[in-house]
């Protein structure tokens, strides 16, 4: 770098430049990765290029504040070489800041559709044994460090091109140095007006789209200094209870003491309705569940939806009532440092009921041990207590857990062990990230277009297998069987990469003692299961929960937060079969008046009673 210069503006304007050019080609690098999740309709693509242009340009001013602080303010110690080897370690940290969280999150949004927030500092330390998995992720999303890297690269070359900035000998403010300043403070706020928020890029394209306009690193310095819930005054709270009670009492005409079954929740990991052909009847669906669509034929089948795409928000929304609808996963927030949490386990257990919460991956992984305390559960069996039962074994997938099969027999052999009734939920493991099948199943299960399939297929036969073990048991012709996903897999296709696609999953209620089949187009939700249950199970509690019992509201909807934005799918009231959209973000809103003021009476007393800590009826 032997060229220089001294005119300080026509500096710093190449290396902002610059970075907003490393930024943009993040931001391309990380739409070609997600093809299949985005679709632009219409003129979109206008309100993505001026989006970026907006959201681009704050980042970066945001970003390069400290540098450019430094670098317009007439110091005398510019010209010293300390001084210049720091500003342009601040200006190359602040673009890697930029480049690097986009990058990641090209593998990452595609699990959770949402962009990185500060949650992402507390959830590395639950969220797996990072050390086995690292490996596996640098292979199969080569392309979260390989596009960084090329992008951190030449912008590496191309900075090393511009001229080195020397002060003059009697350099001073002047009316340059004062724009300068105003031009950043307008860039930083994104214009004039209200400061730039991430619900902006709602102006821009559809909320579904936004993470194509706003970027990780902005959302992550964004959320650092924002709480995770803010109250809301969409209406009167005594309104917004009439609109959505949220406290349910028992109603007596569903009351029967003499339906006081054993309960058994199965949570997949990663199933969605697209792998199964019990939930896609068209000829030419492929189906790798061939168990559970023929169990589907002696069930209730109804049209499941998950609550959030973590199982860390699923199994709460599945044992609490509570979904998750703010950026950061309940458990992980401030909100979730209360000792007991509202839910069906401790409701149960009230009851007289023993509960116990089976999981294959090793104690601790993502405080799920933690949770189920909190919730009520009375035995937590991980890995550990696998390994005790069954010493010496070879049955661990070298990464999350004991594989699904081998684990569910041991769930099997060990309810046999509980008086009657009981709570259990199993929660599977193998159809995860790095999807392994243990070695003498491999030719068994054929590849698909996704890794997911054969584990998928290969939970589905253990799942047989678990089957075939409980029938051997007493209790079993006296359980009701739900069985459920945590969240939904990868989605394959364009029916299940939108609004109402990304979150189907199974819900499948089989009843060994009536084995009816029956194809319902309700959607249930998973908070819909623990008020559904305290009703079918006749429980004479009162009840906090944001779901629906299905002994009682005909129409089915589910609830979720996404990229920023609140989202309400229902039933449509004239035709049950279709599905109304109701969205959220900041200012922008859409849907029918009635489904609006519905979603906002969720909102609202979702946001006040976490925040006032008032989960408990």
């Amino acid at each position: 770098m032997n060229q220089k210069t001294t005119n300080i503006y026509t500096h710093l304007l190449q290396k902002v430049l610059l970075a907003f050019g490393a930024l943009i080609a993040a931001q391309a690098a990380f739409h070609l990765c997600n093809l299949h999740i985005f679709h632009l309709d219409g003129d979109e693509w206008k309100g993505l290029i001026l989006g970026n242009v907006r959201f681009g340009l704050a980042t970066v001013t945001t970003f390069l504040l400290p540098y450019l602080t430094l670098m317009i303010l007439p110091l005398p110690a510019r010209n010293r070489r300390w001084y210049r080897i720091l500003t342009e370690v601040l200006y190359i940290t602040a673009v890697l800041l930029m480049v690097i969280p986009r990058g990641c999150n090209s593998a990452y949004y595609q699990y959770t559709y949402r962009l990185l927030s500060d949650e992402i500092f507390s959830y590395l330390g639950i969220s797996g044994q990072m050390g086995s998995l690292a490996p596996h992720f640098a292979v199969d999303y080569w392309f979260a460090w390989a596009c960084p890297l090329a992008i951190t690269l030449l912008f590496l070359f191309i900075n090393s091109r511009i001229g080195r900035y020397e002060a003059p000998d009697k350099a001073r403010a002047d009316w340059r140095l004062l724009l300068s300043v105003l031009l950043v403070v307008f860039l930083v706020r994104g214009g004039i007006g209200h400061a730039l928020k991430p619900s902006d890029a709602a102006h821009y394209v559809q909320p579904k789209n936004t993470a194509l306009v706003s970027n990780d690193a902005y959302n992550i310095l964004r959320t650092l200094f924002t709480p995770d819930l803010e109250e809301k005054d969409y209406m009167p709270m005594e309104e917004a209870s009439a609109v959505c009670p949220t406290v349910l009492t028992p109603d007596t005409a569903v009351a029967d003491t003499a339906r006081r079954k054993n309960v058994m929740f199965i949570i997949l990991e990663s199933f969605g309705q697209e792998f199964m052909g019990c939930y896609n009847t068209q000829e030419d669906a492929e189906t790798r569940t061939p168990f559970l669509d023929s169990l589907a034929q002696h069930s209730t089948l109804y049209d499941g939806r998950a609550n959030g795409k973590k199982s860390i928000e699923g199994i709460m929304a599945i044992c609490s009532g509570i979904p998750n609808l703010m950026s950061r996963p309940f458990t992980n927030s401030a909100y979730g440092e209360q000792d007991t949490y509202t839910g069906l386990p401790a409701t149960l257990r009230r009851n007289g009921y023993h509960t116990a919460f089976f999981h294959g991956s090793y104690n601790g992984v993502m405080d799920f041990d933690v949770t189920c305390s909190k919730l009520g559960f009375d035995e937590y069996l991980g890995m550990d207590e696998y390994n005790a039962w069954k010493p010496g074994n070879d049955d661990y997938d070298g990464t999350w857990g004991i594989y699904d099969a081998p684990f569910l027999q041991y769930t099997a052999a060990h309810i046999g062990t509980f008086s009657q009734p009981f709570f259990a939920a199993v929660f599977t493991v193998t159809s995860h990230h790095p999807f392994p099948i243990p070695e003498q199943d491999k030719d068994r299960y054929v590849e698909g277009r996704h890794p997911i399939l054969k584990c998928v297929e290969y939970t589905d036969n253990a799942l047989r297998q678990f089957f075939a073990a409980a029938k051997q048991h007493p209790w079993y012709d006296n359980t009701l069987f739900v069985i459920c996903g945590d969240h939904s897999g990868h989605g394959l296709t364009r029916e299940y990469n939108d609004y109402d696609g990304w979150y189907r999953i199974p819900m499948i209620f089989f009843d060994p003692a009536d084995d009816t089949a029956v194809r319902s187009q309700r959607i249930v939700q998973q908070t819909d299961l623990y008020p559904t249950l305290v009703d079918m199970l006749g429980l004479p509690d009162t009840i906090a929960a944001y779901g629906t019992s299905l002994l009682r509201e005909p129409q089915g909807r589910y609830v979720y937060y996404a990229n920023g934005y609140h989202c309400l799918v229902s039933n449509n009231r004239q035709e049950p079969a279709l599905h109304d959209i109701t969205l959220i973000m900041g200012d922008h809103e859409s849907g029918t008046p009635d489904n609006l003021r519905l979603l906002k009476a969720i909102i609202q007393q979702y946001n006040h009673n976490i925040i006032t800590d008032n989960l408990l009826p």
